[in-house]
């Protein structure tokens, strides 16, 4: 059996976008900073992996804030203001409800505009990059060619992440069975799959999970893009996993640490932020989820 992986992720060694007051911030104290003070004792330290977990078989070290300004990140600008959403195939009904609001979810995780640059068909993928599965029988698309043939060529100015949305399954090529998702990060690309979240229209337990878990991806292949790394030190939705119960064990929140980045690159007001990523789970009944949203708000508030 080949190796099977939820997030891929192509580290582009290029030119770091700059980011002007990046490298002041180094070694001294951001507004952020309270973020992760305060809200480390709601934090879940991650345990020993066990077998087949990601950290099982990936010796990753994690990345602190600091390691995190010295990557000189992408970040939101003046210039990068929008993310921009290329849809592959055909969805059916439920699954564009999945869509929409992972959509929505995206917008408030990063606090950009959301919108569908384009729709692609699927007989646009030429013959060399879809196969089917040899011994699984799934219907695939090769992940290096949406990356670098379809969003590539045409990736908007402004756009501070652009990702390929599919139903279709997704391989990223030799000796790989599939991918959830795979992303390019200093080329601000990225590509995930709804196929293997499960049936949304069998019920509203199923339709919950599956947006759960296309939700986790979206998320966290963003926050590649933005050079965040896989956390290695608390639960967090930027966990690198092997499967997807290992996947849904992880939360969709970013922990302290990861959440620090994510506010100091967007330079959102942390309470209001968090609040209305709150409101959305609330809505959408994640209730674990707007419980940690809700607590994290009444530490950051004392």
């Amino acid at each position: 059996m080949f190796v099977r992986l939820l997030i891929a992720v192509v580290w582009i060694v290029v030119a770091p976008i700059g980011l002007g007051a990046a490298e002041k911030e180094i070694g001294t104290k951001d507004r952020f900073e309270v973020v992760e003070t305060k809200l480390t004792p709601i934090a879940t330290a991650l345990g020993k992996p066990g077998p087949g977990d990601w950290l099982a078989n990936h010796r990753e070290p994690g990345q602190t804030f600091a390691q995190y300004l010295r990557a000189n990140p992408v970040v939101k600008s003046d210039r990068l203001t929008t993310m921009y959403l290329c849809l592959i195939g055909d969805f059916t009904r439920d699954q564009e409800r999945v869509l929409k609001l992972t959509m929505e979810y995206l917008g408030l995780v990063y606090a950009v505009p959301v919108k569908v640059h384009r729709r692609l068909s699927l007989d646009k993928i030429p013959d060399e990059a879809r196969r089917t599965h040899p011994t699984l029988g799934d219907k695939q698309i090769l992940t290096t060619h949406v990356l670098d043939q379809v969003l590539a060529p045409e990736r908007p100015e402004d756009a501070l992440a652009y990702l390929a949305f599919t139903s279709s399954d997704l391989w990223p090529g030799e000796n790989w069975n599939f991918v959830f998702g795979q992303a390019k990060l200093r080329q601000r690309l990225g590509v995930w799959s709804i196929y293997r979240n499960g049936d949304p229209s069998k019920d509203e337990d199923a339709f919950r999970l599956c947006l759960r878990r296309t939700l986790a991806t979206a998320a966290h292949e963003t926050g590649h893009i933005l050079t965040i790394k896989h956390c290695t030190a608390f639960q967090c939705g930027m966990n690198g996993s092997n499967n997807l119960t290992e996947s849904d064990r992880q939360p969709l929140h970013f922990c302290p640490v990861c959440l620090r980045k994510v506010c100091w690159n967007l330079r959102v007001e942390p309470v209001e932020y968090l609040t209305s990523l709150e409101k959305f789970c609330r809505r959408e009944k994640l209730t674990d989820e707007a419980d940690w949203y809700r607590g994290a708000v009444e530490l950051l508030q004392k």
